[in-house]
């Protein structure tokens, strides 16, 4: 049965190989696609901020920011602009955190045409080229 809830799916690479990864139902039904892009960057951000106090523990503190790539242009437009959108009345408080984290510093939202989105993999069915290409890119295969 569909209960509308999107998926929310991201992964973190460091050199040539994806080191941490997720892929979870949202808990919520998203309003709009803008939505769901917030709802998985919250979660992208928290799991980035963690990373980087980890690093930081072990002495391999990350200079610059944690770049996230975000496939949905209306969400990136809403990181980028702090001026109220009509269309995001509906959104949650907590995800205007994104804002202050991105505006520290630690974060930065980047664009990413969705042919090049490699969390794809872990949130859409997918043709078996795609799905191989996507496998590659992300380091998780012998060939």
């Amino acid at each position: 049965m569909d209960d509308m809830k999107s998926t929310s799916g991201y992964c973190f690479s460091l050199r040539s190989g994806v080191f941490s990864w997720s892929s979870k139902k949202q808990e919520t039904v998203a309003q709009s696609t803008a939505e769901a892009e917030f709802i998985t960057a919250t979660a992208v951000v928290n799991q980035a901020l963690w990373l980087r106090k980890l690093f930081c523990d072990l002495h391999l503190k990350q200079q610059n920011d944690t770049e996230l790539f975000v496939d949905n242009q209306a969400a990136i437009t809403i990181f980028h602009n702090p001026v109220f959108h009509g269309k995001t009345k509906h959104f949650k408080i907590k995800f205007f955190f994104l804002r202050e984290v991105q505006k520290e510093g630690e974060v930065s939202h980047i664009y990413c045409r969705s042919e090049d989105q490699l969390a794809d993999i872990f949130i859409k069915p997918l043709p078996v080229n795609k799905f191989d290409l996507l496998r590659h890119r992300l380091g998780v295969c012998s060939s």
